[in-house]
């Protein structure tokens, strides 16, 4: 009789992981966080914003993350989609009124990320605990690794300029670089600040994550100032995926190493 309760427990402790085989993803995270977790031979659809890793542009598109084609995501057959707080409560309904399970991740704090690995993990490659602490033994090395250079300066992480739109320290972009000692400003989410409150508060290293005309003009209006900058890739740093472990990488490369 033991032997039996015990088979069936971990019959029911698998079975979730393998009861779906055919996922649609509405979200480029959520898409990475896939390949993360090794189930990417599941995946059968996702948003025309999913280009990484490049075998996810290879996936039939199914339109955006807040627009996307309920039709065309019920044509390939998914018995799962998995997708962010963006995608409209409306869309979600339909899906489930198809007879598809949909799964709906909060993809904003660092704690998000880790739990959207666990949940993915587990619903599809039986793994989710385990690459959830892969990913955060990851982070805390490459923060302890960029903190020798990062320890008590002030931070300041613009993801646009005109205006200047940024990343504080409630956000998961802030929280990673708060993990490297750094004091990042200012303590919100996400949000905009004035060119004054940049020059009032003068912070040591300003993290430049946009491309375009713009960012010459940041570079020279933080130039004049005297504050040193540095560009970070916007796709590794603005995803919430573990694809942001790359940022930690880049910003190390360019202020540890030379």
């Amino acid at each position: 009789m033991r032997y039996f309760l015990a088979v069936l427990l971990a019959l029911l402790l698998v079975l979730p992981a393998y009861s779906f085989n055919r996922v649609v993803s509405l979200s480029p995270a959520i898409t990475e966080i896939i390949y993360y977790v090794g189930a990417d031979s599941k995946l059968v659809g996702n948003t025309v914003f999913c280009d990484y890793p490049d075998d996810a542009k290879k996936k039939v598109k199914v339109g955006g993350i807040v627009n996307p084609n309920v039709e065309k995501i019920y044509s390939i057959h998914p018995d799962l989609v998995i997708a962010s707080n963006l995608t409209p409560k409306a869309t979600l309904k339909k899906l489930k009124t198809l007879g598809i399970k949909v799964i709906v991740l909060r993809l904003i704090s660092l704690k998000d990320i880790e739990n959207a690995i666990e949940v993915i993990g587990n619903a599809l490659s039986n793994n989710g605990e385990a690459k959830k602490k892969e990913f955060i033994r990851s982070l805390e090395k490459k923060a302890k690794t960029l903190s020798i250079c990062l320890n008590g300066k002030k931070l300041i992480i613009l993801i646009s300029f005109q205006p200047i739109y940024v990343a504080g320290s409630k956000s998961f972009i802030g929280e990673v670089f708060s993990l490297s000692k750094a004091k990042v400003i200012p303590d919100i989410s996400f949000g905009v600040v004035s060119n004054e409150f940049i020059v009032m508060n003068k912070p040591d290293l300003a993290l430049l994550s946009f491309k375009g005309n713009k960012l010459k003009l940041a570079e020279k209006f933080l130039r004049k100032f005297s504050i040193k900058s540095i560009f970070v890739t916007p796709d590794n740093l603005l995803h919430p995926s573990p694809r942001i472990l790359k940022s930690l990488e880049e910003v190390e490369e360019n202020i540890c190493r030379k």
